[in-house]
């Protein structure tokens, strides 16, 4: 517990400390010229929530009673000031969102907590170094279903999954990024030691720590003055099981229909070869309210 405790401080405070230095307008001492805000800390903050209801009364052709919300909290904190050698990008995502299908009580359809810090050293236009680490978990308990009970599979931090990686990364254009590093992989469980499993090394695990290779690419595009194409793809390969690729990969098409409201299409993909032999898909098209705050 207090490894764990450890981890989602130091994490949360490598998102939340640009803040407190954005809102000071300045790090440099107080001799020196202040700095504009919007030069340091460029921020994007977007709250969204979708809601969808279907209930039917005497109605013949059949139909079950469904409601359905989700929340989310997605945004990035940059700093890229020309007069610094280095560009400091944080990143988090926030997502919960229940199901209830026929009056059998809510049910988890989403469930995601999303931190990632990037810092790139600024030595060409093109290719830089960098550092990045990433820390993925959820907000409360997970469950599988069948037709008389639920199981609980996971929990907060239970697992988490953490990665700290070091290369070199190529910016092709604002469209389009990608990078290739070496990296730490970090699985922490709690009661939930499956995700911790090393076919490798049998017994019970609460950790596990492998080296391997990182490969991360971002794909931003705008298609039209109103839809906007985002995918992601992360991958890490373990050193000592080459074969065994690990992806995570997103993708999601948003179409704004105006200030407030927007409609949405999104798939995630994983595929972790020693949890399931299978991958694993997410689909969801919802249309709600998603306001810029910032």
């Amino acid at each position: 517990m207090q490894l764990r405790f450890i981890f989602s401080i130091s994490f949360l405070s490598i998102v939340l400390c640009h803040s407190a230095i954005a809102q000071t307008g300045t790090n440099t001492p107080a001799a020196a010229p202040v700095v504009p805000h919007d030069t340091l800390w460029h921020n994007e903050l977007v709250v969204g929530v979708n809601l969808t209801q279907v209930s039917f009364a005497h109605w013949q052709a059949g139909g079950v009673n469904a409601l359905a919300y989700l929340g989310s909290i997605r945004g990035k904190s940059v700093r890229d000031d020309a007069n610094t050698t280095t560009t400091w990008t944080n990143t988090y995502k926030f997502a919960f969102g229940q199901t209830d299908v026929n009056e059998q009580g809510l049910r988890t359809s989403d469930d995601e907590i999303a931190l990632e810090s990037l810092l790139t050293f600024k030595m060409d236009s093109a290719i830089n170094p960098y550092v990045d680490a990433s820390l993925f978990t959820q907000f409360a308990p997970g469950y599988t279903y069948d037709t008389t009970a639920s199981t609980e599979v996971s929990n907060f931090f239970d697992p988490a999954f953490i990665k700290e990686s070091a290369g070199v990364g190529w910016v092709q254009s604002k469209a389009f990024q990608t990078r290739l590093g070496l990296a730490l992989r970090e699985i922490i469980t709690d009661n939930y030691n499956q995700y911790a499993a090393d076919p490798s090394e049998p017994g019970i695990h609460k950790t596990r720590i492998e080296g391997g290779f990182d490969f991360a690419s971002q794909l931003k595009l705008q298609l039209d003055d109103n839809v906007l194409f985002n995918a992601d793809l992360d991958l890490f390969d373990p050193i000592k099981t080459l074969d065994r690729v690990v992806v995570h990969a997103d993708a999601s098409l948003i179409a704004k229909v105006s200030k407030w409201f927007s409609a949405q299409i999104t798939a995630v993909f994983i595929n972790e070869p020693d949890i399931s032999p299978y991958t694993q898909v997410q689909e969801g098209i919802s249309v709600g309210i998603n306001y810029s705050i910032f």
